[in-house]
């Protein structure tokens, strides 16, 4: 079999991958690892309701992304598809992620029903874009080395947000607390809101390449390139439902991580800023270890990788649980977690891409943008399942904001953030072992097919 060569240049590689990091990262950091936070102790909303409405939300992210993909599928420009598509929820999500951070100073039923309303737009911005920039890796790539590339890029680009967070947003929030002002989330998140829409005319920009029906006239008109509901049915079987199931339980360990850190260094480690401390070291450790994951796939099976990470994540939670008490092994156990997680994050869209080659070559068309927003779900039901266990289990022991924790809530709360994400590491595992693609009958039928077209 002859060995395949990346065919995208590293500044289509690394544009994408900044395009991915200025649309999403900064924003995940903010909502995954204060959303909680904010309404307990600057909306001040009741821990119960804080909870309803923090599983509400993963609710309708998960609900929204589902569909995301089929309105792409369905929906055209003719400027392209996925690029255009990526543009328009860029300057929504931009203007609308910075809202649902809003202090508003009224009766707090009045106040829910706000926030739900204005976060629900905030999602279906989010997740519209980033089914729609996945996808555009499917018009971006010619062979293997090239998806995995992009994937890498997309990886990195997210975790190297992360990473500058860890300097930039303490500091942008202690200049907002220095100004005494409720609105200190709604700042941070006006300048990032910026910069998300800056990272979505860049990948409009650098797509125009790959994915602009009307600059060429040898392609379909965009009403023959959409997907009926038929072909999307008909691909939510087989390989699909392991890998969905197996995913969103995978998806679960970090939704019990972004929720729980917070009152974690807090509360248990005595140590708040420990919080951005964790954030920065755990991110930079996913972000050496995507890396490692480009050789690593040259020699084993994608399937056999994402296998490793999810018994391996497992055993690790169990010794966190055991030994994180302090805040330099809970730091040094969670980054050998975040090093190892990288792959499974990675292959995450390629996996999903070989299902729709999986499909192709059943002789059916495969609709990639709805695959990509059921990928994309799996990270939503997984945070559902988290996010719903790990608020309402704040709720259960009793936790109310600013109280003193003793020796029982301290393994309550270590219990929440260890043994629950050990337990769905392992479910992800067993979901997995019947996952069932020939991925060298997928990777012989990609090198015909790119040489045809060729």
């Amino acid at each position: 079999m002859v060995k395949e060569k990346r065919t995208l240049g590293m500044g289509e590689i690394f544009g994408y991958g900044f395009g991915g990091m200025f649309m999403y990262g900064f924003q995940l950091c903010v909502t995954g690892y204060f959303l909680m936070y904010f309404m307990t102790d600057i909306a001040g909303f009741p821990t119960g309701l804080a909870a309803t409405l923090n599983t509400a939300i993963q609710v309708i992210k998960m609900v929204t992304m589902m569909f995301s993909g089929a309105i792409i599928d369905f929906v055209n420009f003719k400027s392209g598809k996925y690029r255009t598509w990526t543009l328009i929820a860029g300057i929504g999500l931009g203007i609308f992620f910075p809202l649902s951070f809003v202090y508003f100073d009224m009766s707090v039923a009045a106040y829910a029903v706000i926030f739900i309303i204005i976060y629900t737009i905030h999602t279906i911005f989010y997740n519209v874009g980033w089914t729609a920039m996945r996808a555009l890796m499917g018009k971006m790539s010619h062979n293997g080395p090239d998806l995995i590339a992009l994937n890498v890029a997309a990886q990195v680009g997210g975790t190297a947000s992360s990473v500058v967070y860890g300097y930039i947003g303490p500091v942008l929030l202690g200049i907002s607390l220095w100004a005494n002002t409720k609105q200190v989330y709604a700042c941070v998140s006006a300048i990032f809101g910026v910069m998300i829409i800056l990272g979505a005319i860049l990948i409009y920009k650098m797509g125009a390449k790959y994915d602009n029906t009307a600059a060429d006239p040898t392609k379909a008109a965009p009403k023959q390139e959409r997907i009926g509901l038929i072909q999307m049915i008909r691909s939510l079987r087989g390989p699909m439902i392991p890998y969905f199931f197996s995913y969103s339980f995978g998806a679960a360990q970090q939704g019990f991580f972004s929720t729980l850190l917070v009152y974690y260094t807090t509360y248990v480690l005595n140590d708040a800023d420990a919080a951005a401390v964790a954030l920065s070291v755990t991110s930079l450790a996913a972000l050496v270890g995507s890396f490692v994951v480009p050789p690593i796939c040259r020699r084993f099976k994608k399937k056999s990788v994402y296998l490793t990470v999810q018994g391996s994540s497992a055993v690790l939670y169990i010794a966190l649980a055991l030994f994180g008490r302090t805040a330099f092994t809970f730091i040094a156990i969670r980054a050998l977690i975040s090093f190892i997680s990288s792959a499974g994050a990675i292959l995450q869209s390629a996996i999903c891409n070989d299902i729709g080659d999986h499909i192709e070559m059943q002789g059916e068309p495969a609709p990639r943008a709805f695959l990509q927003g059921l990928a994309g779900a799996t990270n939503r039901v997984g945070m559902v399942i988290s996010s719903a266990v790990g608020a309402f289990g704040l709720a259960a022991i009793g936790y109310v904001a600013g109280m003193t924790f003793d020796a029982d809530m301290v393994n309550k709360l270590i219990a929440l953030i260890a043994v629950g994400p050990a337990i769905v590491c392992a479910i992800a595992f067993v979901i997995m072992l019947f996952y069932r693609v020939d991925e060298n009958a997928v990777a012989e039928y990609n090198r015909k097919k790119y040489a045809t077209e060729a």
